[in-house]
């Protein structure tokens, strides 16, 4: 069978590969809701910007009239791919179609568009595809399949905020997507050349059969297109792996993954979010996801007159020029060569090659443990400048340890990269140890032990436990221990993402035991002190990491020691349990 353009049917592998190799791409956010820019009838609405109409209750009626007014005339679709181009990013994803219902390019099947309800009369998306073919980056579409807030049978707002809008017992889903849903993504798929990715969004109580549909009708008419996991809320439909708006695992995924991201609060165009993360965040992003597998899909959102903001412009720059010297460190590596992000930054590599990413720069002696490879030379990735460097092993424990002399000041003061020609393909061993630091005990490294049965605990898809809800279950580690003695031990717990978005969720109260050997403490989970403890962790604000002191464990000898973290008592006040994040034995 051929698909299209004459090329033949790709297996899911040959379908993906484009796509790990990418890392980096922009996302756009661009539609009528930028003419209000955040405010409606003099008014500042809170919530994104592109869900306006939303925030601000606009009846369909009132909406349609924007169009009328929107006239992106500074719109210019090869300075846009340059942008992204130069940031360095490998593919674009923009909104032909978001909640509003309305199409940013010309659609046939409904005049709710671009060309035909608007003054503009261009269909952006053919400049777009001239351009990316251009300058050789991947075109995407973003089409919001399951909502639409104009079509009488789409997932609408049910009369929620305007009387006149069908409830959904008068409505029948599959008409919408016959009518419109269906008809438009073969638009998009027959209209603007190859096409990398259908981003599907906000699937809802979408059915598996209906989500099938929409998957394999990308996969007929371009099989080399491949499909957002947001299709879907069944994990197995989709073509790889999505987390939460802004959210980052903790641990590394071998699957393909992605995580879109925004550079300040809001998607679509707002012109009162000033709250712009720096660039050094950004780019201290890129590494960290890049470093556990995933790819970067960072936002952009277009003004009415169709300009990238200039604060968004001058961010991407600071990216491209660091990736000019520092890109080999991003592309064409593998991440996932540890499951455990550093205290210290990010590691990336493939054969013959690792790179170590700073974020906190070690002036001085630097020790990194666990590599295994001989290493034949190391440098500073951007200035080419050697670094000296010692490799030995211990005996006992059993481990490698490299050492590595900086220079006092950090080459850059963002993300400082230092490269290691190496043997062979990395192999680093990951068992927590105390020869570089305090001993850090990740949730997702613990194996679940224990004779639990409802719910079952297990490592959850960001990486923290879950239903840790029975006391027969626990967690344990392996740890090696160098310089015995006493060391003073803390439990780190996430929050819960509560059903209404309220950053504090969680539950203390848990009476737990921390053991090692013949040494045990046995602590309650509190919040001490009560306030201004609590942080986020380096490269995800979806949850808040709650410090708990736990006591005191003696490792009274060189070795390997067993860690168990048990339960005599948990709280299901709020049906949580504890969400262990990470244990931390550092020195008395």
């Amino acid at each position: 069978m051929e698909g299209f353009a004459g090329k033949k049917i790709c297996t899911d592998e040959e379908r993906i590969a484009w796509f790990r190799a990418a890392k980096f791409g922009m996302f756009i956010h661009w539609g009528i809701y930028a003419q209000m820019a955040g405010s409606w009838q003099g008014k500042e609405i809170p919530g994104i910007g592109e869900q306006i109409m939303r925030f601000a209750k606009i009846p369909l009626s009132e909406y349609r009239k924007i169009p009328a007014e929107f006239n992106p005339v500074k719109f210019n679709a090869d300075r846009w791919v340059e942008i992204a181009k130069n940031a360095g990013m490998r593919y674009i994803v923009i909104t032909a179609k978001h909640h509003d219902g309305f199409a940013m390019y010309h659609s046939r099947c409904s005049p709710y568009n671009i060309v035909d309800a608007a003054p503009f009369k261009r269909d952006p998306m053919k400049e777009l595809a001239a351009a990316c073919q251009k300058y050789g980056l991947k075109l995407c579409f973003y089409y919001s399949h399951k909502q639409d807030w104009e079509d009488p049978d789409g997932f609408t707002n049910q009369g929620h905020w305007d009387p006149s809008v069908p409830t959904a017992e008068n409505q029948v889903f599959e008409r919408y997507m016959d009518r419109k849903a269906i008809p438009q993504v073969v638009e998009l798929l027959i209209g603007y050349g190859p096409i990398g990715l259908i981003w599907y969004d906000t699937p809802g109580d979408l059915s598996d059969y209906n989500a099938k549909r929409f998957l394999n009708l990308v996969h007929a008419i371009q099989p080399e297109c491949i499909v957002s996991p947001r299709v879907s809320n069944n994990p197995e439909i989709g073509d790889y792996v999505g987390y939460g708006d802004n959210a980052v695992p903790v641990q590394a995924n071998p699957l393909p993954w992605e995580t879109c991201a925004t550079m300040n609060d809001t998607w679509g165009f707002k012109a009162q979010d000033h709250n712009w993360k720096t660039p050094e965040r950004l780019l201290r992003l890129l590494s960290s996801i890049v470093s556990k597998g995933g790819n970067y899909l960072l936002n952009v959102g277009p003004t009415a007159l169709g300009e990238i903001p200039p604060e968004s412009v001058e961010r991407l720059a600071v990216i491209g020029k660091w990736l000019e010297k520092n890109g080999d460190a991003i592309y064409t590596v593998s991440g996932n060569l540890l499951r455990q992000a550093p205290e210290w930054g990010a590691v990336t590599g493939r054969e013959g090659k690792l790179y170590l990413h700073f974020f906190d720069w070690p002036a001085g002696p630097f020790t990194l443990t666990g590599l295994s490879n001989p290493v034949k030379e190391a440098r500073l990735l951007a200035a080419g400048e050697t670094i000296p460097f010692n490799q030995e092993k211990i005996t006992l424990p059993e481990l490698d340890v490299l050492t590595l002399t900086l220079p006092l000041e950090a080459p850059d003061r963002a993300v400082s990269v230092i490269e290691l020609d190496i043997e062979g393909i990395p192999r680093i061993d990951e068992t927590p140890n105390d020869a570089a630091g305090p001993v850090i005990l990740t949730g997702f490294q613990a194996r679940i032990m224990g004779a639990g049965k409802t719910p079952e605990m297990r490592i959850g898809p960001t990486g923290i436990p879950e239903n840790w809800h029975d006391t027969g279950d626990y967690l344990r580690w392996e740890v090696r221990i160098t310089r015995p003695g006493t060391f003073k031990a803390e439990l780190f717990t996430f929050t819960e993402r509560h059903p209404d978005y309220t950053p504090d969720y969680w539950e203390g109260g848990h009476e737990l035991t921390l053991s090692a050997g013949e040494s045990a403490v046995h602590f309650t989970v509190s919040e001490a002190p009560p306030e201004g403890e609590r942080a986020y962790p380096r490269d995800n604000y979806q949850w808040q990491i709650i410090p708990s002191p736990c006591g005191s464990l003696s490792f009274p000898k060189p070795g390997v020691y067993t860690v168990e973290l048990k339960a005599r008592k948990l709280v299901f006040e709020k049906g949580l349990g504890p969400k262990v994040y990470r244990v931390v034995l550092g020195p008395q």
